[in-house]
């Protein structure tokens, strides 16, 4: 859980003399402490199978359900190929580069993880196929038919798999990835003249995925990236399909699902191979860069052998470079996607730049196109001559690798540090590097010699913009310049300054602001595509840029000067002004005033038509065209105004207009003054429109203006007010608000019901209810303190009822309404990027989940993002954020922006600066609709932690759904994530801490439906959240509670709590008890109450410890006490125990709960023990099960070690608690390096499971055996992450399983889960001393084969055997025809693992009895004959086919006889009958040589026609019933003797039922008979014979039991397993001794998954 800390790392030889020597021992005594109590210690070092066991690889019981976080190595996009592009029937370049770009798809690497995701929304094909090309592009058609694949698609690089579920992996972080099938640009190949279409056999058209990282590599094909993964012609779905790893041949037989070669790769090239042959065999060459700046090439050709393709590696050659170094980045240029190996063996050159780690670059040629050195046996050419020829000939292929040495022929310098990347352009004619010394250089090829050739590289540009090391550059082609060399290029590099920034190294340096977005400090990758910038980075998110408008954002700015000022043209108002200034106030004040003489704006606002409007305090009113950039003077708005109320001509003071605001539909326009005046003035210049004045008297100045809608306006007075005015003929005062506070109200939502919300310049935030009466004077129900002292600048309402504010604090505010109608406070979280906040905008992303988009201030840059993905979508400097601004933004075509900006100037003029995004449209001035659907496709992922996670816990309540994780990171930020439908939903953060987050816990009372978070971590810092579970918004949910700050002395940064656990106070449902362990030793002890209170701070109490840092701990209740385990850096693991009674006396005498703590609490620990060499990196304690005195610790540390402890207790009162001994074992080398997470689960349903995780990125799982207390490995699983921290729980799966999941935190957070249902079925199979297995329908049609619902109509028909009367051939024929179908299907893989169980002695405590009897049965109703097939030995003489079985066929003699008296309707059959006892006996056992077109008679009587040996309806064929009635006899004396076993002798027995048919499913099928078929559903085989069967022999079994249990007597136990996809469910009533196991799914994946966990176990 906890990283040791520097100061108390190191072991302590002085206190731990004694405890070593004594740690190896079989079995010793020593004191805890002096004098108190015995340890008795004993170790064993832990046993792992051995490599070629199967258990190693039996990682499959887990599933991984997701990866979240972690960091993204590289991103980019990717679009169909060419020949997909030259078979669109489409002219118009433009629609089709529109069409191919909206398939494009985002692939990128995350860890170990490689994911493919559509670029857009699903997009309607403007553009056919041509259907006259030829049959050739067959393979094309079918791709095109399902080009438009959004589906997500994610798979393990080196792992294998097929998809995302289950699997094992050698993990290895995916570094590079090259794309065979698909294109870096959608418009690049349009333009390309050349007619070549690459040959449908061509190896990239099945390999999507060329992927690389450490010494690995890997061919994928699927993923949505246009790849054909079948060989099979007849496979058409080639386009939407999940990854598929491609096999890679190794020594024999055996193939692997990645290759490993001597060094670590940077880079790699594949150069396709023409076979002179084409027999759908393909071949590749692969070049691989090292990192010791050396090139290996490889041949793979394929080969095809059960429709699956295998690719056989041949290593050629290895290429090296003179300058021999360690490399940090390589390039290759050439041997793209155009180049091809001729069947000559001419080699295209490949040129090679190096980035060392001595800040130089070396160029050299690592493959040149000569012919040189062609008779050379070791040459490239010779070798590659020889393999091709092997491969056409399909002869062996024995090449001994060759080593030849390059001379390097450019050393470039420059850089000051290690270079991180390096890349050749298009053309090869630049170089572009980024290094660690902060600056993208880019070198240019130039000539030297023409005559001979010679070039040299030179330094032509140095970017210096980043403060940090740069990792990665990309060039980069506008839209308008796709695959093109420019002599200018662009460039877009990224680095660890959290930012992304393009270039234009030969014209303006930097061309636009930085590319913000990721919240992280590392942007690892950055790559451009068609425009398109795709960057990834710490935080495991994808962002995408459009390079044109981020290369224009700067360069669209427009500047107009203000018209100036008509004339005022009342001499009243002239004299006025001046006997104001001149009279009433100082001379001083008059030089002040004549400073601001000129021009004087007092309002300006962007609106639809692309116009702005302008009004001075002159009465100016102007309007501004910004299509035809020309100004519009409308009439003065102070003129000839007419009072509303009484029409009287008024004379408005221009001087005193405040602001302005336009109507919604742009016709009007209204201007607020200081007297309180609001005047209507009219935006038609084509007609003189006396404008119109109103007021509220009493109510001025006014402060701004906003428009509800063209009959609604709200009107902002300075002094406390707000009134709502409806506007008709007299404007009407609607509701008139007033704060009660001494703020000015700035900002409102409405919520469109009742509810009003308003923000002032003190930070309140008040809540009026606007329907709460009739009257329309108002004050506030609610006032909330929600942005300290500063400006509230925005506020909305969301869909959920969340009220969310913005202000000049930079913070984001949540707040909610409760029941009682106050305002409660959520969370306040600040925004990082900004330095105050003025607007927010409410949208609704493409996935449903609701966002806010910020807008606000940076220094003086006015910033736009995305809340949630922390995404930057505008910034545009300002000069100040006191200028008068405006601003608009759309998103209904991406996104668009526009901003007016008003500058005064010296001579008193006003210059208005117009920025907007190069999209901008006449849309992108409509106001945004409230939750407006945005397009989130710019991100991909949830923004997670960037650093590595120190802590998890699951949050989970029983019966509420669904569960949550919270994790707190370095990286300071505390995220809480939604898990729902095997998969993290939703994130929501948590506020920050000041330093980083150590630990995170969380506890619930059983009664309530909340739960209490807890974080901790830097500067002795903890805070507390509530989450209520019954809220549907997650926003919603959470509420801050409080913070615990220590008193004294200031905590420093390097003072920091490492852990904290809390557990709810019993008997009080209002309390929790938290303890957190601080880097001093001390334990920090609060009382937190999930009431809510004024004061958000709280005080607790510390205990002093034995000085050692706190590294873990764990609180249990146990007995009327609170345990608290204390794990260190020492090794020691302490114990304090609290008295629950005392402390529920504490929290009912005092109000706050922490003021008695002092009292309470002990002063020293109970105990201690030395349970490690070195720190305790995390401990998990449970009680144990049936002893009510003793609780079990597991702990791991950096030693390597897993100790387990077993402590006993003895409580002598209500309040002591002693502890009297205490057995400690110690697994050692039970991982390869430290341990840092363990978690304990106590089952006694299955078995004691302990799971542990540390820095070897691998998550083990040990059976704890506690008799011996000892640990015994079962499985251990890779992950993608260092394993820090781990927290598992078991949730209700909707497909009705229950599943244990485990969350392990590193550098992102993997969840591994797996079904107990199986597990629990595993154990008891595994100690079951009988098993009945009972089969229906459904266990054969895992097979294959049709179920009754199946089968044709005609089945029904033939189900009666007096259709043999009618039509004997026909009949007998309908029947051989299912006979030959069931001895041609083959046995599904379930039957042979039920024979490994029972005959090949699987099961341990299956035996059989001396007389040979088998302790299994088969009871099934199904007629194939599966069981009896000669390959499962375990059920020949133990099976009971109650319908017979269709391999057997029998003489009809007896078909029209009942109980040996003729059937009344059958004397014409039985006379020509005459049944003898040989007939009786014949029996032909059906083969596939037996099987006839001819009528099969009787081989004894010659005369009677053969019948199925099936039980049909109405059948009374004493033949048939004989034989089955046998079998029922044999097993119901087993089942006798089952049932006698269990009451004498105690043993266990199982009963497992596959597939069998439910109540439900036979009222569906009564109904199908009743309408299809003339025959009365009673005759059909309506009853479940089969499930009633299994469950009256478990009622009889639990009958018994209980029975035995009454009069004291030992019995055994029963199990029942269901096994079926939908009717698992058990009616049945279970106990102690009774187990009733439901496992949805179909039977056969069931069985594979029981018997992983029977290999593991047993």
């Amino acid at each position: 859980m906890m990283h040791s800390d520097g100061d108390g790392s190191t072991s302590h030889a002085q206190n731990q003399n004694d405890d070593v020597s004594q740690a190896h021992s079989t079995h010793s005594s020593i004191s805890a402490t002096e004098g108190s109590t015995n340890i008795t210690r004993s170790s064993e070092t832990a046993e792992f199978p051995s490599q070629d066991e199967d258990k190693v690889s039996t990682g499959s019981v887990f599933r991984r359900d997701d990866f979240v976080g972690g960091p993204v190595t590289i991103a980019t996009i990717r679009f169909p190929p060419k020949d997909i592009a030259n078979a669109l029937d489409e002219e118009d370049q433009t629609s089709k580069h529109n069409y191919l770009k909206s398939l494009g798809r985002i692939v990128f690497a995350r860890g170990p993880w490689i994911e493919s995701h559509p670029l857009a929304p699903s997009y309607n094909n403007p553009v056919g196929t041509d259907a006259t090309k030829s049959s050739d592009d067959d393979e094309i058609k079918c791709m095109t038919q399902a080009l438009d694949d959004k589906s997500s698609y994610k798979t393990l690089a080196f792992g294998g798999l097929a998809n995302n579920r289950g699997g094992t992996s050698t993990f290895e972080t995916v570094s590079g990835m090259i794309f065979p099938s698909s294109s870096p640009s959608a418009l690049s190949y349009l333009n390309d003249s050349s007619s070549r279409v690459e040959s449908c056999h061509s190896i990239n058209r099945r390999i999507s995925v060329v992927a690389f990282g450490g010494r690995r590599i890997s061919f994928l094909s699927g993923g949505g990236l246009w790849s054909n993964n079948s060989t099979n012609k007849n496979d058409k779905d080639t386009a939407q399909d999940n990854f598929v790893s491609l096999p890679i041949a190794k020594d024999g037989s055996l193939t692997s699902s990645y290759l490993e070669v001597s060094d670590w790769i940077h880079d790699v090239r594949l150069l396709n191979a023409e076979l002179q042959q084409a027999n759908n065999q393909s071949a590749f060459l692969l070049a691989m860069g090292m990192t010791n700046n050396n090139c290996e090439i490889f041949g793979f050709y394929s080969s095809t052998q059960d429709e699956q393709e295998t690719l056989h590696p041949t290593r050629l050659q290895c290429i090296t470079c003179d300058v021999r170094c360690i490399t940090y980045s390589l390039s290759f240029h050439g041997w793209d996607s155009t180049s091809v190996l001729s069947s000559d063996g001419q080699l295209p050159s490949l040129a090679v730049a190096s980035g060392t780690v001595f800040s130089e670059i070396v160029v050299w040629d690592a493959v040149v196109n000569s012919q040189e050195d062609e008779n050379d046996e070791e040459s490239l050419d010779t070798l590659v001559k020889r393999w091709l020829a092997n491969v056409t000939v399909g002869a062996n292929i024995i090449i001994k690798a060759s080593r030849i040495r390059r001379t390097s022929l450019h050393r470039l310098k420059g850089h000051l540090g290690s270079i991180f990347s390096v890349h050749f352009s298009t053309c090869g004619q630049y170089i572009a590097s980024t290094s660690g010394d902060r600056t993208v250089r880019l070198f240019h090829q130039q000539p030297i010699d023409e005559l001979l050739s010679q070039t040299e590289w030179k330094l032509i540009w140095t970017g210096w913009g980043h403060t940090a090391r740069v990792f990665d550059v990309s060039f980069a082609y506008p839209s308008h310049a796709l695959g093109e060399e420019s002599s200018h290029p662009t460039l877009v590099s990224a680095g660890e300054d959290s930012t992304a920034r393009i270039w234009s190294p030969l014209q303006t340096q930097e061309v636009s602001h930085p590319l913000r977005g990721h919240d992280c400090e590392s942007v690892w990758t950055v790559d451009v595509c068609d425009g398109i910038i795709v960057t990834g980075g710490n935080d495991g998110c994808v962002k995408l840029w459009d390079l044109d408008n981020r290369m224009m954002e700067d360069k669209d700015i427009r500047t107009f000067v203000v018209p100036k000022d008509p004339p005022i043209q009342s001499t009243h108002s002239e004299e006025k002004i001046t006997t104001e200034a001149t009279t009433s106030k100082p001379r001083k004040k008059q030089k002040k005033k004549q400073k601001l003489s000129g021009q004087l704006i007092c309002g300006m606002e962007l609106f639809r038509c692309h116009r702005l409007v302008v009004a001075t305090r002159a009465g100016g009113l102007f309007s501004l065209d910004l299509k035809r950039n020309t100004w519009t003077h409308h009439k003065c708005w102070h003129d000839n105004v007419i009072s509303l109320e009484d029409k009287s001509k008024l004379q408005i003071d221009p001087t005193t207009g405040t602001c302005l605001s336009v109507s919604p539909s742009a016709a009007k326009v209204i201007v607020g003054t200081t007297e309180g005046w609001l005047v209507v003035a009219s935006l038609d210049s084509s007609c003189d429109v006396a404008s119109h004045a109103f007021r509220c008297p009493s109510y001025r100045p006014v402060q701004s203006i906003s428009w509800i809608d063209d009959d609604n306006v709200v009107v902002f007075y300075a002094r406390g007010s707000v009134i709502w005015f409806r506007m008709e003929d007299i404007p009407l005062p609607l509701h008139i608000m007033t704060l009660g506070t001494p703020g000015i109200p700035l900002s409102f939502a409405y919520d469109y019901k009742q509810s009003f919300y308003i923000g002032d310049s003190r930070g309140n935030l008040a809540y009026f209810d606007i329907g709460q009466s009739e009257r329309n004077e108002r004050t506030p129900i609610s006032v909330l303190k929600a942005h300290a002292k500063e400006h509230v600048t925005a506020v909305t309402v969301m869909q959920s009822g969340i009220i969310v504010s913005v202000g000049n604090d930079g913070c984001m505010h949540q707040s909610k309404v409760t029941n009682n109608g106050q305002l409660q406070r959520l969370v306040s979280i600040p925004v990082p990027a900004t330095t105050g906040l003025k607007h927010i905008w409410n949208v609704t992303q493409s996935n449903g989940q609701e966002d806010v988009i910020l807008g606000g201030f940076y220094g003086n840059d006015y910033v736009v993002m995305d809340n949630i993905n922390g995404y930057e979508f505008v910034r545009i400097p300002t000069g100040g954020r006191q200028k008068r601004q405006d601003f608009h933004i759309g998103f209904s075509n991406g996104c668009s922006h526009a901003m007016a900006i008003c500058t005064g100037q010296k001579d008193g003029s006003n210059i208005i600066e117009f920025h907007s995004s190069h999209s901008f449209d006449e849309t992108s001035m409509l106001p945004i609709p409230r939750h407006q659907m945005i397009d989130t496709t710019y991100n991909i992922g949830h923004s997670y932690h960037s650093e590595t996670i120190n802590d998890v816990a699951w949050v989970k309540k029983c019966g509420a759904e669904p569960i949550y994780l919270l994790s707190g990171s370095n990286d300071c930020s505390v995220k809480l994530l939604e898990f729902r439908n095997d998969t993290f939903a939703s994130a929501k953060e948590l506020p920050p801490h000041e330093s980083c987050v150590r630990g995170v816990c969380t506890s619930s009372h059983p009664a309530t439906n909340t739960s209490l978070l807890v974080t901790c971590g830097g500067k002795l810092t903890m805070e507390c959240y509530l989450l209520d579970h019954s809220s549907a918004d997650m926003d919603a949910s959470v509420t801050a509670l409080c913070s615990y700050r220590t008193t004294g002395s200031k905590a420093t940064i390097d003072h920091r709590m490492n852990a904290v656990r809390s557990v709810p106070l019993p008997s009080n449902e209002n309390y929790h008890f938290v303890v957190s362990g601080d880097s001093e030793g001390n334990l920090h002890v609060v009382m937190v109450s999930e009431l809510p209170k004024d004061r958000k701070t709280t005080i607790g109490e510390i205990l002093k410890g034995n000085g050692r840092p706190v590294l873990c701990l764990e609180l249990l209740t146990y007995n009327g006490f609170l345990l608290a385990f204390v794990g260190t850096t020492g090794g020691d693991i302490q114990l304090w125990t609290f008295s629950i009674a005392k402390l529920i006396g504490c929290s009912e005498t005092s109000e706050d709960g922490h003021r008695q703590l002092g009292d309470v609490l002990p002063s020293t620990a109970s105990c201690e023990f030395k349970a490690h060499q070195s720190g305790v990196n995390d401990l998990s304690a449970s009680t144990v099960v049936g002893e009510s005195e003793s609780v079990v610790v597991c702990s791991v540390g950096d030693d390597q070690t897993v100790s387990t402890c077993h402590i006993h207790f003895a409580v002598s009162g209500p309040e002591s608690l002693s502890c009297e001994g205490i057995r400690l074992s110690t697994t050692q080398c039970a991982s390869a390096s430290a341990l840092k997470a363990v978690e304990l689960i106590l089952d006694d349903s299955t078995f004691h499971r302990v799971y542990t995780s540390g820095h070897d990125e691998t998550v083990t799982l040990w059976k704890l055996d506690f008799a011996r207390l000892s640990l015994k490995y079962v499985t251990s699983v890779p992950i993608g992450t260092e394993g820090s921290c781990l927290d598992c729980c078991q949730y209700n799966h909707p497909d009705g399983t229950i599943r244990e999941v485990v969350a392990v935190g590193g550098l992102g957070t993997e969840l591994l889960s797996f079904n107990l249902t199986t597990l629990l079925a595993a154990c008891a199979l595994i100690e079951a001393n009988s098993l009945l297995i009972t089969a229906g329908a459904g266990f054969s049609a895992d097979s294959g084969l049709q179920t009754y619902e199946q089968a044709p109509l005609s089945y029904r028909e033939m189900c009666d055997p007096s259709k043999l009367v009618d039509d004997p051939l026909k009949f007998q024929q309908f029947w051989l025809a299912f006979t030959r179908s069931y001895l041609k299907t083959k046995p599904h893989s379930g039957y042979e693992l039920l024979d490994q169980w029972c005959q090949g002695g699987k099961l341990p405590n299956l035996i059989r009895q001396s007389d040979g009897s088998t302790p299994w049965w088969v009871y099934t109703s199904n007629v194939d004959g599966h069981f009896r097939n000669t390959r499962l030995a375990s059920f020949r003489e133990s099976v009971c086919e109650i319908h017979g079985c269709a391999l057997e066929f029998k003489c009809a003699c007896g078909i029209g006889f009942a109980n040996g008296e003729p059937r009344l309707g059958w004397q014409k059959w039985n006379e020509k009958v005459q049944p003898t006892d040989a007939c009786r006996e014949t029996k032909l056992v059906m083969t596939d040589d037996a099987i006839s077109s001819s009528l099969l008679l009787c081989s004894h009587c010659q005369l009677l026609p053969m019948r199925a040996n099936v039980l049909m309806f109405h059948d009374t064929d004493e033949n048939i019933l004989r034989s089955i009635s046998v079998e029922r006899d044999r097993y119901q004396a087993w089942e006798a003797t089952v049932e006698k076993d269990i009451e004498t002798s105690g043993k266990r027995f199982v009963v497992l039922e596959l597939g069998c048919v439910s109540y439900s499913q036979c009222i569906a099928r009564i109904i199908t008979l009743l309408k299809y078929s003339r025959y009365s559903p009673l005759q059909g085989p309506t009853v479940p014979a089969v499930r009633e069967e299994s469950e009256e022999v478990v009622s009889d079994c639990a009958k018994i039991i209980q029975s035995d249990k009454s009069s004291g007597v030992r019995s055994g136990s029963v199990s029942f397993i269901r096994i079926n996809p939908k009717h698992a469910e058990i009616s049945l009533s279970t106990s102690e001794s009774t187990r009733m196991i439901s496992i949805f799914s179909k039977a056969e994946a069931a069985l594979k998954e029981i018997d992983r966990w029977i290999d593991l176990l047993i």
